[in-house]
């Protein structure tokens, strides 16, 4: 992703009254924020989350240039906690393991019944959801990827290199429905790659 400002804005920075998240700019009468001290993975997530146009305070150094980030880090971290926040919240439970104790009757006091030896721990350690919720596999609510506007499958897009990425958008709900079906109902995750 390559950050460029086609028309900057020339009012003064120290002239603006400060706000919540940056100054407020009577001109244009937005809030502009600034970007000056923050690393580029913040950067990258603050123009994914909008589709409206951000104003912001930048260094020159920041612009015209590939941002560094880890895409596919962010892509799963997205994932993760939308899949969270979806979910619920819910607590892992792990068995414990019994000791194994020894046997107090003797084999020969009991008649009419054979004592065999137990060959394998029967108590297996196993992961249990509490909490009365209902969970589903993340399998199951995969997003549609559509890469330069076709879709591809979810192996063919983690191969896709994050350096040839130029811009992501994920669209969710309605307008990811309308815009590429019921295939989408779980979202989508729009790539345009830089063309070469």
């Amino acid at each position: 992703m390559k950050l460029t400002i086609p028309n900057p804005c020339h009012e003064n920075w120290n002239q603006m009254s400060p706000a919540e998240q940056g100054r407020f700019c009577a001109v244009c009468s937005k809030t502009v924020k600034d970007f000056t001290a923050v690393p580029d993975e913040e950067i990258v997530d603050a123009f994914s989350q909008n589709s409206e146009n951000v104003c912001g305070r930048f260094k020159t150094s920041q612009l015209n240039r590939d941002l560094q980030f880890s895409y596919i880090n962010s892509l799963l971290a997205k994932f993760a906690v939308g899949f969270i926040l979806t979910a619920g919240g819910f607590t892992a439970v792990k068995a414990q393991q019994c000791e194994p104790k020894r046997d107090t009757l003797d084999g020969e006091k009991i008649k009419g019944k054979v004592v065999s030896p137990i060959k394998q721990d029967s108590v297996k350690t196993r992961s249990m959801v509490v909490g009365g919720i209902h969970s589903k596999s993340i399998r199951t609510n995969v997003p549609l990827y559509v890469v330069d506007g076709k879709v591809m499958s979810e192996n063919r897009f983690r191969k896709i290199d994050s350096q040839h990425i130029e811009s992501i958008r994920v669209v969710r709900g309605e307008a990811a429905i309308a815009a590429y079906g019921r295939k989408a109902k779980n979202g989508a995750v729009v790539v345009t790659t830089k063309m070469k």
